[in-house]
């Protein structure tokens, strides 16, 4: 039987497993600092992203105010005071391109005889099934007395008639107007020859109880659309109506 008293580990051998072990606790203290360190760099960028997506937030909320007193208090000066208009904008250093419409020159969903609807449909190219479908829907809305009251809203009757594609309810139709027929003069040339009319769109004067339709797009972010009606009173300068951010069509 070996006796355990007779077993000698030579210096050398005792000073190689010293180093060794400090090697290890080298190598074991770099990894935990590496961990660390690439850790706070992703908190880092979080942080990061998270202010500049505040900023621009910020930024577009603004830009909205801006619009707003600008129209309501420069009148006929106002930058916007001619629709619709195209402008930029920098507010908190974010660059942002600012299109502001009014809604009068598209169909109200929820006002219009939906036979201008189907009339319009047809001649932007909408087959029959897809158009007698939403024919049935908007029907179905009227007799249960049941408004829309979003543009999502729109975007999911279209979607049940399975009109997508490139096909934009935005560009033609709304829900803020208040108007039974859209006006003439700020009607966009393709949806006035689907209603069989001359296009007679031109800048137009804004006028306080007008629905706005403002985007305002910054980079690397879905642009903001707001949707509001301005009043003039002082407590209260607008109403919101809709508020998205996301992605609709352009009026090109």
């Amino acid at each position: 039987m070996i006796d355990k008293n007779q077993i000698n580990i030579s210096p050398d051998k005792e000073e190689g497993y010293v180093l060794i072990s400090a090697i290890w606790l080298l190598l074991l203290g770099a990894s935990i600092i590496a961990l660390i360190m690439v850790h706070n760099v992703n908190q880092a960028e979080k942080i990061s992203t998270l202010q500049e997506n505040m900023q621009i937030t910020d930024a577009q909320d603004s830009a909205i105010e801006t619009i707003v007193a600008d129209i309501l208090f420069n009148g006929p000066r106002s930058e916007f005071a001619l629709l619709p208009r195209e402008t930029t904008y920098q507010l908190n250093g974010v660059d942002m391109k600012v299109t502001v419409s009014n809604e009068n020159g598209k169909i109200d969903l929820n006002q219009a005889d939906i036979k201008l609807s189907e009339r319009a449909l047809q001649g932007l190219g909408i087959n029959n099934i897809q158009r007698q479908k939403i024919v049935d829907l908007l029907q179905q809305k009227r007799k249960s007395d049941q408004t829309f009251s979003s543009m999502a809203d729109v975007e999911a009757l279209f979607r049940q008639a399975s009109i997508e594609n490139d096909f934009c309810p935005a560009r033609y139709f709304t829900i803020f107007s208040g108007l039974p027929q859209p006006q003439p003069n700020q009607m966009e040339q393709s949806l006035a020859k689907a209603l069989g009319q001359a296009s007679l769109m031109r800048p137009t004067r804004f006028r306080t109880g007008n629905a706005l339709r403002i985007e305002i797009q910054a980079e690397t972010r879905l642009p903001l659309v707001a949707t509001l009606r301005t009043s003039g009173l002082l407590d209260r300068p607008y109403t919101m109506l809709d508020w998205e951010n996301r992605q609709f069509c352009s009026n090109d």
